[in-house]
């Protein structure tokens, strides 16, 4: 199952203009096998036929089948650890300068499904929860994909997910057995509101933020869009808070506003006074 060179450009501006990923030239192959198996459930002859589905019709299922394969959806419970690490140091001195006010927000934008989310709900709980008592307590879970935010509601996990990240112990606090997997406690669950969000598209109204997570998501974009979805994060932030990126990422060459600090074992950036 090949896609042809029209095809091809049509696709790679489809996923463009409603995501804001931007593949180049090289990544045919890419496609191709993220495309195959959508092509095969949905019954069609091959990936031309598909693209030619996505063309002719306004099947929004079928543009959330597309959009969820072509993204990356690698993830685990606590991944990379450092940015945890980094939060949790980070954590007690913004509460001291939030104790009028008792709340706490953090945002974790492109959530796939759900790991990042639920980890930060139990770091609060493993490490926080008496400074939290009586505190208002907002995660944020956002993704482009209904498909993956499906799965973040649920909160129900495999074996080997489960396995990815969680200790025996964490696994055992947070977790409880469903008909052989795993499903997250609601202490947990309590904490979380998950949304559907494009990033390069208009956003829904977002509170101020004290932590945004926005990992492994700007390598996607082309330069121009990382810096409009910088932008519009240092608006949400508040003046005190910090941005986690991924460990590849880097706002180097993007002059807008963030200064970077150091923490454990990783970078995280803050805004620069307005």
């Amino acid at each position: 199952m090949q896609i042809s060179p029209p095809q091809f450009a049509y696709l790679r501006a489809f996923l463009k203009r409603v995501s804001g990923v931007s593949l180049d030239e090289s990544k045919q192959y890419l496609v191709e096998a993220r495309l195959r198996p959508v092509a095969r459930q949905r019954g069609l002859a091959d990936i031309d036929a598909l693209v030619a589905a996505l063309r002719n019709t306004n099947d929004a299922q079928l543009v959330d089948e597309v959009i969820c394969a072509m993204m990356t959806h690698e993830t685990s419970f606590f991944r990379d650890k450092a940015p945890f690490e980094t939060l949790a140091r980070l954590i007690p001195d913004l509460l001291a300068r939030r104790g009028v006010m008792k709340q706490l927000v953090i945002w974790s934008a492109a959530c796939s499904t759900g790991q990042e989310p639920y980890s930060l709900a139990m770091l609060l709980h493993e490490r926080f929860s008496s400074l939290l008592s009586g505190w208002r307590v907002r995660i944020i879970a956002s993704d482009l994909s209904q498909i993956a935010l499906g799965r973040a509601r649920e909160g129900v996990y495999s074996e080997l997910e489960t396995a990815r990240g969680l200790s025996p112990a964490m696994k055992a606090k947070y977790f409880r057995p469903l008909q052989g997997r795993w499903s997250v406690t609601q202490s947990c669950r309590s904490l979380i509101e998950f949304r559907q969000l494009n990033l390069t598209q208009p956003w829904p109204t977002m509170p101020a933020c004290d932590f945004i997570l926005l990992r492994n998501v700007l390598l996607y974009f082309d330069v121009p869009t990382r810096i409009a979805v910088l932008e519009r994060m240092r608006r949400t932030l508040r003046p005190d808070g910090a941005l986690f990126l991924g460990g590849a990422e880097t706002m180097l060459g993007m002059d807008i506003g963030y200064e970077r600090k150091i923490g454990t074992g990783c970078s995280y950036y803050i805004p620069l006074k307005r």
